[in-house]
């Protein structure tokens, strides 16, 4: 009877300790992800001017002015994730908007990023969207011809898809949709869409 309990002692004592071990490791293996985490973000894209209706460049079927453009550099960092999928940035941008039209655009926003799709292993992809304010140097033309009470500062919204090679991780190429609205009224009138392509740095 001694004998017996102790095996079952023996085996108890060893599941506990294979469990502890294998919690350990998990905890490990989750600081080295977060560790190994980039938190900084530099991207530097540039775009054209989409006429009319964001809904038009969802929907494929944008009305491009080519005179009409913008080049942002905007800097993020994440402040927060969800293991490995959901992760949420604070961002800054500075823009300069040329040709057509000759101001400066200043822009801070928070932006929610999802990072899991099945295709990861061999494209890495992410999808973002961000919230926040955008101030113009000067009220625009290009958005005076979108409504007739345009303002210096209005709601900004972007949409964005990453794509990236996993042996190059800190590397990825940017497709965003850059836009300005006045939340139906709220900031008067007026907006723009600008469908933009660029490079982001991961450090």
């Amino acid at each position: 009877m001694i004998s017996s309990r102790f095996r079952w002692f023996v085996l108890l004592l060893s599941v506990l300790l294979l469990c502890f071990s294998t919690a350990s490791l998990a905890e490990e293996n989750v600081k080295k992800i977060e560790a190994d985490r980039y938190k900084w973000f530099l991207t530097v894209y540039a775009g054209v001017f989409a006429k009319g209706s964001i809904a038009n460049i969802y929907l494929l079927k944008p009305k491009f002015d080519t005179n009409a453009n913008v080049a942002v550099v905007a800097l993020a960092h994440e402040f927060w994730h969800h293991k490995d999928s959901i992760s949420l940035e604070a961002e800054g941008q500075i823009g300069t908007h040329f040709n057509t039209e000759s101001l400066l655009e200043f822009s801070g926003l928070i932006v929610g990023r999802w990072h899991k799709f099945p295709w990861d292993r061999y494209l890495d992809t992410s999808f973002a969207f961000g919230e926040g304010l955008s101030f113009y140097s000067k009220v625009s033309e290009v958005e005076l011809g979108e409504g007739d009470d345009a303002q210096k500062i209005l709601n900004y919204l972007l949409f964005e898809l990453t794509f990236g090679l996993p042996q190059y991780p800190q590397w990825d190429l940017v497709v965003r949709i850059h836009h300005r609205s006045s939340v139906f009224g709220l900031y008067g009138s007026g907006g723009s869409n600008y469908l933009c392509g660029g490079i982001k740095y991961s450090f």
